[in-house]
């Protein structure tokens, strides 16, 4: 017996006819040259045969759990021109020019040692050295703002908006651990 509203329109033709479809597409190394707009820090990108794009930026389809494959490369409006399954086959220059941009906006520097992390009026200040160099920075709402992405790897944001991260918890120096136990 087919499900229908009091019109005798199938409600599951109503249920998926509004679901919006999508085909990825998965470029071609080979294909595909990206370059620098002279002058700026533009990117650009034409794909053999068939087009070029005036704007690109690069984002990664999981950033946390594959970080060098499957890059998605999507145009000004942010509409996704296709996907890179890996950086294999590109040429030395735009394998460069998406190095490149990936670091600039996947910046995430890793915390080597904690000195402190207190707490005062609901914010905690953390003092830390990272591979960029000793930071101080606040997060507020710990459980909303420390990911633990592993049981050993965390991901902390703090009140700008900034990232560090811990990639194992348990190669700090055991006073780094044992403040961040504390803290968490």
């Amino acid at each position: 017996m087919m499900n229908v509203d009091s019109r005798g329109v199938s409600l599951d033709m109503l249920r998926f006819r509004d679901v919006p479809t999508f085909e990825v597409r998965f470029l071609e190394p080979s294909q595909i040259k990206l370059f620098r707009t002279p002058g700026s820090s533009q990117i650009r990108m034409t794909i053999e045969g068939e087009r070029s794009v005036l704007r690109v930026h690069v984002v990664r389809c999981f950033p946390l759990s594959d970080p060098n494959h499957f890059l998605s490369l999507r145009d000004g409006a942010d509409q996704e021109v296709g996907i890179l399954k890996s950086l294999h086959g590109l040429d030395t220059e735009s394998r460069r020019i998406i190095e490149e941009e990936l670091d600039r906006r996947y910046f995430v520097p890793v915390v080597q040692k904690v000195y402190s992390v207190r707490e005062e009026y609901g914010t905690i200040t953390w003092d830390v050295q990272t591979n960029r160099g000793r930071r101080v920075y606040q997060v507020r709402h710990l459980r909303d703002n420390v990911q633990e992405v592993t049981p050993t790897r965390l991901i902390i944001t703090d009140m700008d908006g900034n990232r560090f991260e811990i990639p194992d918890t348990t190669r700090l120096d055991s006073r780094s651990m044992a403040i961040i136990a504390r803290a968490l």
